[in-house]
């Protein structure tokens, strides 16, 4: 008899203090914190970390609120969980300094517009804390460059990756309002969100083209490389972008089989 050949069973991402320093100073901050709310009087680190009424004598509370530990033990591992998964998995491919930028933007502007709803609203008794409301940014990210993937929740339900950003979204909504107490207030926790998509979307070849590399400069970007090729701007025509899109997956494929083929190895594994 014949054996079938099975794959080996998924296994979690690693964490390294070389690869990931940014997702584990997260996930430490987190955690650190929610034991000193814990076993100590939290209002201190609500003050000087979270974004309050207060927070525009203490400006730093702009990007210093994903550090604080707040829901419970159970949420606090929660959003462990999910920034060891996506917030490690794109400081791998992005590296931590591009990742950085991009989590410290999206946080601030998320910041900025919470606290311009909790001036304008008014809502003195907010408190808009928690790494897990930073994280739908980095999600929307992962999951629009992986948006042909699908991941298995809960290990056990397949769902894809664009239905994955689309509830975070949608929980982030909500869990804003809640934070606010305040349903329309729920809409200022979304632009960080919206930006990420953004970013992925077009917005970082647009700041490259205008603001970063020449345009002249050879793009040795395999994701890029049609692009190159046909010198024009990006098509707004639905089909023509799923046409090319399908087009692009196929090529990654066959790049991707060939590597694996060549018998060498990533360096940076």
């Amino acid at each position: 008899m014949y054996q079938q050949n099975q794959s080996p069973p998924p296994q979690m991402p690693q964490l390294s203090s070389r690869d990931t320093p940014l997702t584990l100073v997260l996930i430490g901050a987190s955690a650190l914190t929610f034991l000193l709310g814990y076993f100590t009087n939290g209002s201190w680190l609500t003050r000087g970390l979270a974004l309050t009424a207060e927070s525009l004598h203490f400006p730093w509370t702009l990007v210093t609120w994903p550090l604080v530990g707040t829901g419970g033990a159970l949420w606090t591992l929660c959003n462990a969980f999910w920034a060891w998964t996506v917030c490690g998995s794109m400081e791998r491919a992005w590296g931590t300094a591009q990742l950085t930028k991009f989590v410290l933007a999206t946080t601030a502007l998320t910041g900025a517009t919470v606290l311009l709803a909790i001036v304008l609203l008014p809502l003195p008794l907010a408190v808009f804390a928690s790494l897990g409301m930073s994280l739908p940014a980095v999600t929307v990210a992962w999951c629009w460059i992986n948006r042909a993937a699908t991941i298995r929740f809960q290990f056990l339900f397949p769902i894809s990756a664009l239905w994955i950003a689309g509830i975070t979204v949608l929980l982030q909504f909500f869990y804003t309002a809640q934070m606010l107490h305040s349903p329309w207030a729920g809409f200022a926790g979304l632009s960080g969100s919206a930006a990420a998509w953004w970013w992925v979307r077009g917005g970082r070849l647009w700041f490259d083209t205008r603001f970063g590399k020449k345009k002249n400069a050879p793009n040795l970007r395999f994701a890029d490389m049609d692009r190159d090729m046909r010198g024009a701007k990006q098509s707004n025509n639905p089909f023509k972008i799923a046409r090319e899109e399908k087009q692009r997956l196929e090529r990654d494929k066959k790049i991707a089989e060939m590597f694996r083929n060549s018998g060498f190895k990533d360096d940076s594994e």
